[in-house]
């Protein structure tokens, strides 16, 4: 399944989400929709994914598959490791597997091209009984999997794979002992906890496209901010936490776009906005920042000393055809006159909102001096007091004279946090250019 197909599944996901009626259910204190294919959960240690995954199994019953991977391949492994018999006893097995689709899974996941691969379930029982009944995967006899592979010419079995190997032939493994089984809920419990990032989100989308296919649904929980982010994209990520009286409490993307962002590391830069002053700096953080905070995460805003340099860098910065990094000037509004269009191979002009230059925008909350002073958390007298003081002071001037007096980086965040929740049609024209560039 290449790039372009992957995209298409989740696009898969969006109409079958929409086609859907909700189907509210509630697990201890969460309430939950499970009419969507695939909802990711994360959360930190202790917040209750691995409970909730078993409350929903409990109420899901035989409707319900649990599979915590950590726990099977570590019985498996065992088993595996204690005998020396597993050649001869598979000549008595027929390959089970994999088909096409399961072995381009594997081989994307763990990224490796393996020259061969055989899968068998060898009815081995583990000696613990509570063991051997999670090895029955619906039949009545227990199986346990064991895995032939080469790569590279190299020749080796499941008894010498690493976990991060072993655990992704398993979960497929298991999936297909379950390929006729329809209406069924897969819950993974932290599936990509062996595997390298760029593994983590191959696995993801993989496993929907088995669950679209089958008409299951799917709930995994994860540590991997590469899962965590395309759940994110698609409107399938669920935030648990514990409340302040102990109780777990479920927050859905689609209700609060922030709420990963304690979780996410920092993303690589892949925009740089160019703005001509420190006070077009912070209107600019603060718009992108209200436009979409993820782009906010993976932007740079970059000041100088007036527009001169961003006009020398419009001329001679080349804005090549694939770029890993976007780039954009935002000029102040007053300079929409003078500023000519970007060339095809440049990067674009935009403008800041209005025809203004950010001090005079600030400079106009001196007419609502209560909220002001509530933003800055002083007394409306006393600033008040102050700003008569400043009647008929240049606008740039009024800016720094009060950052002076309240702390400059505090000002100017609550200025231009203030004037953009106060001119929210004047913001949206600049968020429409701002769509268009990046």
């Amino acid at each position: 399944m290449r790039r372009a197909e992957e995209a298409t599944v989740w696009r898969s996901l969006k109409k079958k989400r929409r086609a859907e009626p909700p189907a509210i259910a509630k697990f201890d204190e969460i309430t939950l929709d499970l009419s969507t294919p695939c909802l990711v959960v994360g959360g930190r240690n202790g917040a209750g994914k691995t409970r909730l995954l078993r409350s929903i199994t409990d109420q899901l019953g035989d409707d319900g598959l649990l599979l915590d991977l950590h726990f099977l391949c570590e019985q498996a492994l065992t088993v595996l490791r204690s005998r020396e018999d597993f050649d001869e006893m598979k000549a008595e097995f027929d390959v089970l597997g994999p088909d096409e689709d399961r072995q381009d899974d594997v081989q994307r996941v763990i990224g490796r091209e393996y020259e061969l691969i055989a899968w068998y379930a060898l009815e081995v029982e583990p000696s613990d009984k509570a063991v051997a009944e999670r090895f029955r995967w619906g039949g009545e006899q227990p199986l346990l999997p064991y895995f032939e592979v080469q790569h590279k010419g190299v020749h080796y079995t499941s008894r010498e794979m690493g976990l991060g190997e072993f655990s992704v032939h398993l979960l497929f493994w298991i999936l297909e002992q379950y390929r006729d089984v329809k209406g069924l809920t897969l819950l993974l419990d932290e599936p990509d906890a062996y595997l390298p990032p760029i593994g983590a989100s191959a696995l993801l989308v993989r496993l929907l496209r088995i669950c679209l296919d089958r008409e299951w649904r799917l709930i995994v929980t994860t540590h991997s901010s590469e899962m965590i982010a395309d759940a994110l994209e698609e409107q399938a990520f669920v935030l648990l936490r514990t409340g302040d009286e102990g109780t777990i409490i479920a927050t859905h993307c689609q209700d609060d776009p922030t709420v990963a962002d304690t979780l996410l590391t920092r993303p690589p830069i892949r925009h740089i906005f160019f703005v001509e002053d420190e006070s077009a700096w912070m209107l600019a953080q603060v718009l992108i920042e209200k436009y979409d905070r993820r782009l906010a995460r993976a932007s740079t805003v970059v000041w100088g000393n007036g527009s001169g340099y961003m006009v020398e860098l419009q001329k001679h910065f080349p804005r090549p055809p694939q770029p890993e990094i976007v780039s954009a000037y935002l000029f102040d509004g007053d300079k929409r006159a003078e500023v000519h269009e970007s060339k095809q191979n440049r990067w674009p002009a935009l403008f800041l909102p209005t025809e203004s230059d950010p001090d005079v925008l600030f400079r106009t909350l001196r007419a609502d001096v209560p909220r002001l002073a509530a933003k800055l958390n002083v007394p409306d007298g006393e600033l008040s007091r102050f700003l008569d003081t400043k009647e008929g002071v240049d606008a740039h001037d009024w800016v720094n004279d009060l950052g002076a007096e309240y702390g400059r980086q505090r000002v100017l965040r609550v200025l231009a946090e203030l004037w953009v929740d106060t001119n929210e049609s004047t913001v949206a024209s600049f968020f429409e250019s701002l769509r268009k560039a990046v």
